[in-house]
């Protein structure tokens, strides 16, 4: 509706007959954390009474979570005093968690982050030393140490692998510090894993899946709230409660839990952490748990600036594509989708953990993907793409043109794609390479995986040229 003078007469030289106008969209995918996320960033929202209400609610979270993230400031392992003789206080940025491993030779534990973590060098080795026996190990020779305690939520003992806090990075006024947890942390840690949480939280059990079975075989996370430390768990679902009214408050803080999560990875690269390996539910032997206060204040700042954009000419609709039911036909002047690639990622797998935050899962049925645990193999795949496109061929209309993005290293998936478009009707009229610049991590650490995505262009032929 508003172009850049440039890009206008940059098109206008190409296509002088084009008509400006808002463009109005139909953004609908099968993912209710996708449309959730689709719904926020294209509805407009007072943008000042937002930020209002985000601080009172951070405010009022504050009051009653912030000891949570209080620590004693120490300098060489000595607590120091301010001029009232009470304990300098700091406020956590992040606790750094390490996996204890067992020892197969003198049976002793082992905290990997102290045999492993070269922090001068700014790596993690492959091979260590045992403390006590001095055997070279590595994690494949050694079997996790594990815990077990009593969950109230899902009222049965529960054994996971044991972590236990190594490193924490805290401010005093502006400057930050780090120190390994004392007395007062540990014992802060203690009263926090003991106390019984006020506000409901999801405790869903992991569906059978592809990428659901990594946490459960390598930590023995089962349920949804086992990926939390117990104070995040505590201070997120306070924020939770009292922003759930809030819509865009609410997304902010849904934004927020792949941050938060024992998913993030401690690199020594940046100490700080990075967001979950893509792609997987992988948990990583160091995490990094972040003050939500510290991460949420950030994300707040991200959305305010995006909520400027929005605006009321979006229709937004979870549903598959398998069935547009609600879109007449020969309705749509253009499609652009992103299409599940094969087996590349299994999206309601992915999403599980946010959608348990919404209390909305995924239908999973007309998942168009390769899942060996759905049941669904290329022919599947492909009978469900077909079905896609073949309602995409109804409501578009003749003449107008549909953008497929793809991305997958299978001929068998690319032909599955084509075939299924042509089925359904469309005339395939132009493939070409989109370089993203940055690469997944799978294109970056797979030598086999297509390094660049396809863009399929395709249309809907008009009857007459049908007939002919």
């Amino acid at each position: 509706g508003n172009p850049d003078p440039e890009f206008k007469a940059k098109i206008e030289a190409e296509m002088p007959y084009v008509k400006w106008g808002a463009r109005k969209a139909i953004l609908n995918d099968l993912s209710p954390a996708a449309t959730f996320i689709a719904y926020n960033y294209n509805t407009p929202v007072d943008v000042v009474e937002f930020e209002k209400e985000a601080k009172r609610i951070l405010d009022e979270c504050e009051k009653e979570c912030g000891w949570m993230y209080e620590t004693q400031h120490a300098i060489d392992g000595k607590v120091q005093y301010g001029l009232d003789g009470k304990p300098l206080k700091g406020r956590i940025n992040y606790t750094v968690w390490s996996d204890v491993f067992i020892c197969p030779t003198c049976s002793n534990e082992i905290v990997f982050w102290d045999v492993a973590v070269d922090q001068e060098k700014g790596k993690v080795n492959e091979t260590f030393f045992c403390p006590q026996c001095r055997s070279e190990l590595s994690k494949r020779s050694c079997t996790r140490a594990q815990e077990t305690y009593f969950d109230t939520r899902l009222k049965k003992t529960v054994t996971m692998a044991k972590q236990v806090p190594v490193l924490i990075n805290y401010s005093v006024g502006k400057k930050r510090f780090e120190k390994k947890p004392d007395e007062f942390d540990l014992a802060l840690i203690e009263k926090i894993n003991n106390m019984e949480i006020p506000y409901w939280y999801p405790t869903d059990e992991l569906p059978n899946g592809y990428n659901t079975e990594q946490p459960k075989r390598s930590h023995g996370i089962t349920h949804v709230h086992q990926f939390y430390t117990k104070r995040n768990l505590a201070v997120y679902s306070a924020f939770v409660e009292k922003g759930v009214t809030c819509k865009s408050f609410f997304f902010a803080i849904s934004a927020l839990h792949i941050h938060i999560n024992k998913m993030r990875r401690y690199q020594p690269v940046k100490p700080g952490g990075t967001p979950g390996l893509p792609g997987t539910l992988f948990v990583s032997s160091i995490s990094v748990e972040l003050s939500i206060f510290d991460g949420l204040e950030r994300k707040i700042r991200d959305i305010k600036k995006a909520l400027y954009f929005a605006n009321d000419l979006s229709i937004i609709t979870t549903q598959s594509a398998t069935d547009l039911q609600t879109i007449p036909e020969n309705s749509v002047e253009y499609i652009f989708t992103d299409p599940p690639f094969g087996g590349n990622l299994n999206y309601s797998e992915l999403s599980f953990l946010w959608e348990a935050w919404l209390k909305v899962f995924t239908n999973q049925k007309p998942e168009a993907i390769i899942n060996a645990v759905q049941g669904k193999g290329l022919l599947e795949y492909q009978s469900l793409m077909t079905q896609c496109f073949s309602e995409c061929y109804r409501v578009l209309k003749p003449g107008r043109w549909m953008t497929v993005e793809f991305h997958n290293s299978q001929n068998s998936v690319w032909n599955a794609i084509q075939e299924s478009l042509q089925r359904s009707g469309f005339i395939i009229a132009d493939v070409r390479t989109l370089d993203k610049q940055q690469g997944s991590f799978k294109q970056v650490t797979t030598t086999s995986a297509v390094k660049q995505d396809l863009v399929i262009s395709a249309y809907k032929p008009k009857e007459s040229f049908k007939r002919e």
